[in-house]
């Protein structure tokens, strides 16, 4: 009976652990912190005017922060900017990859560590700004300077920041820092590194309810300050730390349940509840509180920005709202990388592959890819993929990385190619996509093309039927042979000891047989067969006659 009642307690317990599991879904990583029903954006200090100073220049201020080490890599592209001064403010070094334009001055705090390079190999002749304590005395210092600040930007973990050279619409003439989406900004187009995978998790399960939303920040992040933006109706959980302040855009109705303070329609609610951060008693007071069975979605975010905007959107959306998209296009740079990509014929690369010349398409053939310094540190080639065209067909070509040994292996990579054999041009374009980049702090180019052509014959393969034999075979046939020999010579002996008679068999020169090896049907061979005697030598002939003799005498003798 005990155990009886223990496998139904069993069952039960499992049937509320799957009951339980079907409330809410598996959290999965947000690539790049957005997805159809949820938009994570960082919100940094910052202003947009537009103030133009008397001699017709803009006045920008960038404050980069950096969350991966202490020296870090940017492009910075100004070839489309407006007459402009550009002030740098930063606690971390960098170097910078400059696209320059000479209507572009640039400042750099002082204490603030920052080296340009130029792809032309020049340098930048910067100057000095004095050193702030805080924003807003940088922004005191370039208001008094030059008349006034365009812009003040604060970038998180920048990989390029390029100008677009647009002008904004009306805005305020007064810089007051408050919180901004950077990506906003008209004038610039700010692209940030591949943000951590880890910073947003989130989960969708569709029901026909009244759509639950579930917005989770553990204790130990630093995020005090959310903006959230709804596309609907909803019933929203709301949970941060305990100095979480959250404000909520919009004029949808929202039916509410936090343990923070909310500013809703310009009302700041006070906070009333506690609620852990452990998602297990999130859900299970999400449930009872709404008396639901199921939540529509829930995210756990773990960015560490002090500001933050969230947009929970319908799964059923077929794209971002526009507030949300970019709403500029940068100019592409026009700068291109000095590779040159060089073909060999040996794994040595001494010799140069003539270009004119055909190659047999059955080989290998190698290739470098060189290019230029810039200013004192070098760029690692990467090669992303390759590909070969061969009107009108296009392949994939693998490659494979060869070890480099000589000085600038830095800058050089070596990889060598597969030939195809069934492409049907003779000539060839290699095309191979490569990036450029300073491993040190994580930084590459845009993807650049490298292009060579080849010129290749088709591989005929021998028509010869006739069978090769190596030294190896040659070797294996004669050991064969000699053992074979002795096998028989062996067998024959124990014949004789266990008869006392030898074998009446014909044991002439075996050996002389077995050396020669004849391959029939083989145009290349060439046989040689000993002709066999048809005439008995005279040896043979007297010792046969003699044993004759022999026989015959025995009856007549013993007639006798």
């Amino acid at each position: 009976m005990r155990s009886i009642t223990f496998c139904v307690a069993v069952l039960l317990c499992l049937r509320a652990a799957a009951s339980d599991s079907s409330a809410i879904c598996e959290l999965q990583d947000v690539p790049g912190n957005s997805n159809d029903w949820i938009v994570l954006q960082e919100m940094s200090q910052g202003c947009w005017t537009n103030f133009t100073s008397l001699d017709g220049k803009e006045v920008h201020i960038f404050k980069l922060l950096s969350s991966r080490g202490r020296h870090s890599m940017i492009q910075f592209n100004v070839t489309a900017a407006n007459p402009s001064v550009v002030i740098f403010t930063s606690s971390s070094a960098y170097s910078v990859l400059l696209h320059d334009n000479p209507a572009v001055d640039i400042y750099v705090t002082n204490g603030t560590v920052m080296t340009f390079f130029q792809p032309t190999g020049g340098r930048q002749q910067k100057n000095v700004a004095p050193f702030a304590n805080s924003d807003s005395e940088l922004l005191k210092w370039a208001a008094e300077t030059f008349g006034g600040v365009t812009s003040f930007t604060t970038a998180q973990d920048p990989e390029t920041i390029t100008f677009t050279g647009m002008k904004g619409t009306q805005r305020p003439s007064m810089c007051d820092l408050r919180p901004e989406i950077p990506e906003n900004k008209q004038f610039i187009k700010l692209k940030p590194k591949d943000p951590p995978s880890a910073e947003l998790k989130s989960c969708y399960t569709k029901n026909s309810g009244e759509p639950i939303h579930v917005i989770n920040i553990p204790d130990d992040v630093k995020i005090r300050h959310v903006y959230v933006r709804f596309s609907s109706e909803s019933k929203v959980v709301l949970r941060g730390p305990a100095d979480t302040m959250w404000t909520i855009l919009g004029n949808h109705d929202i039916k509410l349940l936090t343990n923070n303070r909310v500013m809703l329609k310009d009302m700041l609610l006070p906070s009333k509840n506690t609620i852990s951060d452990d998602p297990r008693e999130i859900r299970q007071k999400v449930l009872f509180y709404y008396n639901s069975t199921s939540i529509t979605s829930y995210s756990e975010i773990r960015m560490n920005m002090s500001h933050i905007q969230l947009w929970i959107l319908d799964s059923t959306s077929s794209s971002v709202p526009a507030e949300v998209q970019p709403t500029t296009q940068a100019p592409s740079s026009s700068w291109v990388p000095p590779l040159n990509m060089q073909l060999f014929s040996s794994p040595d690369y001494r010799s140069p592959l003539d270009l004119s010349s055909k190659v047999q398409s059955d080989k290998r053939v190698y290739a470098e890819i060189t290019t230029e310094s810039f200013g004192d540190f070098s760029l690692n080639i990467k090669v992303t993929s390759c590909l070969v065209r061969s009107t009108p067909v296009v392949r994939n070509m693998p490659f494979k990385e060869e070890v480099c040994y000589t000085d600038g292996c830095p800058k050089r990579l070596r990889f060598s190619f597969e030939m195809l054999q069934d492409l049907p041009s003779s000539s060839w374009n290699l095309e191979c996509a490569v990036k450029l980049c300073y491993d040190s702090v994580k930084f590459c180019t845009n993807e650049t093309q490298v292009k060579s052509t080849l010129q290749v014959k088709p591989y005929i393969p021998n028509q010869n039927p006739c069978v090769q034999f190596g030294l190896s075979a040659v070797l294996g046939i004669a050991f064969g042979g000699f053992l074979i020999g002795v096998l028989l010579t062996g067998a024959l002996w124990f014949i004789k000891i266990r008869t006392g008679h030898p074998v009446a068999l014909g044991m002439r020169s075996t050996a002389a047989e077995l050396s020669v090896l004849s391959i029939s049907g083989c145009p290349c061979g060439v046989t040689k067969r000993q002709p066999v005697p048809t005439h008995p030598s005279p040896s043979e002939n007297s010792s046969a006659n003699a044993s004759i003799g022999s026989t015959q005498s025995t009856p007549t003798s013993s007639m006798a």
